[in-house]
């Protein structure tokens, strides 16, 4: 059977709170497992309800979660595209004796990018057309070296690559075969919460608060995830929280950060 767009939702949810979890939980010296989603757990239909349902195994403590997402819907529905067909690439490859070596592919774009990939025809050239430029260019190429791919990429394919800035192999080692991929945008800066930004990470941080305090337990996690369209760095995300209302956070224990793979616990001033 099929996935839907929910069992991807939650899924990709599980992933990252467990990961906030294990660092938690190595940091704390404790173990705080899931048990479920707080709508499967409880008969909250129609209620205000939180995200996850965890619980200290050695206490029995129960403990909520709230995940929310600080993205650009629409970037990040285009570089979810061209992540998964760099996955798929990587995934083809590595093993491969086409790669005698340890390689680093990396592709960026800018903010306003656009690839012809709505059609499935398109993905596949692509995908195949870059496969066979690594390949040639890996064999060739040399240790501590770099080649841009663009320029006979760009040769093979139906469509032009206008939006790419950047497609470059890097060769680290003459070890193994494997192929390790970097996916960015460029031309963000990093947000600097203006009136307008700082009233909707405000609101964000208050829905979860109301969340969570609607879950009735002591210890409460917030996870914000952005993922990397735009660089948000801790320090903007704590300069944020001492501008706005300490009501909007009250209810809030930990919160925790993710970008891509870095997790970063950030202090929440004290309330009163």
């Amino acid at each position: 059977m099929a996935r839907t767009k929910q069992d991807r939702k939650e899924e990709w949810e599980r992933e990252h709170v467990q990961c906030v979890l294990d660092y938690h939980n190595e940091k704390y010296g404790i173990h705080i497992v899931i048990k479920g989603k707080a709508t499967e757990i409880y008969d909250l239909k129609g209620q205000l309800n939180w995200d996850w349902v965890c619980y200290d195994t050695e206490t029995g403590d129960e403990i909520a979660i709230e995940v929310k997402k600080l993205t650009a819907p629409k970037l990040e529905e285009k570089s979810h595209v061209m992540w998964q067909i760099l996955e798929d690439v990587r995934n083809s490859l590595s093993g491969s004796k086409k790669l005698p070596g340890t390689f680093f592919l990396s592709i960026e774009m800018p903010k306003d990018y656009y690839l012809p990939f709505n059609k499935q025809q398109n993905k596949r050239e692509f995908k195949s057309v870059l496969s066979q430029a690594i390949c040639r260019t890996a064999q060739r190429l040399k240790t501590g070296k770099t080649k841009d791919l663009k320029p006979q990429i760009s040769k093979q394919l139906p469509f032009a690559l206008l939006g790419v800035s950047v497609c470059n192999l890097h060769k680290f080692s003459d070890e193994g075969n494997a192929l390790y991929k970097g996916f960015g945008t460029v031309g963000w800066w990093p947000i600097g919460f203006d009136k307008r930004e700082l009233e909707k990470f405000n609101d964000l941080v208050s829905q979860a608060n109301m969340q969570l305090k609607a879950a009735n337990v002591r210890e409460t996690f917030l996870v914000l995830i952005e993922e990397g369209h735009r660089p948000i760095d801790p320090h903007e995300i704590t300069e944020a929280f001492t501008s706005i209302s300490t009501e909007s956070y009250s209810e809030i224990k930990y919160f925790y950060f993710i970008r891509r793979e870095e997790i970063q616990e950030i202090p929440l001033p004290a309330t009163p």
